[in-house]
């Protein structure tokens, strides 16, 4: 009984204190750091801004950088189609504005950039397969509404 308390002691602790953040994301993913520079890239290369919106010690956020988000396919696709941003929701609230806090995470709003608009949301854990479906949706709508 005691090592099973152990245990469940070691995983909460090890959740909260493991995902810092985007840090990863950030600098060996090339995810932007600041909403207005990536804002800025966003109207500048005419590409949506991907908005990835994490929370420290939230496990679902950390499989889904793990498993998904540094598989390199997946990231080739969002570096070529995408200017994409990590935040966390609570650690970074004022970083990236307000009307975009999601209720829950991980949460990744697509947005065209001009207006600040979000035309596609996703939401929780995806796997590889999952999220390249998403991507693709999210690119075939921004492209036939937004593409000059």
């Amino acid at each position: 009984m005691k090592i099973s308390k152990y245990i469940l002691l070691f995983t909460i602790l090890f959740n909260f204190n493991v995902y810092g953040g985007s840090e990863k994301l950030i600098q060996k993913m090339h995810y932007e750091a600041s909403y207005e520079e990536a804002l800025k890239k966003a109207e500048k290369l005419n590409k949506p801004l991907l908005l990835l919106i994490g929370q420290e010690g939230c496990p679902w956020c950390r499989k889904f950088e793990i498993k998904t988000l540094t598989n390199k396919d997946i990231n080739d696709k969002v570096q070529e189609n995408f200017v994409p941003i990590s935040v966390l929701r609570y650690k970074e609230k004022d970083s990236f504005p307000e009307k975009f806090q999601p209720k829950g995470v991980p949460t990744v709003l697509f947005i065209e950039p001009k207006e600040q608009k979000v035309f596609f949301k996703s939401f929780g854990y995806k796997s590889k397969r999952e999220y390249k479906i998403e991507l693709d949706k999210a690119l075939e709508i921004f492209n036939s509404k937004y593409k000059i």
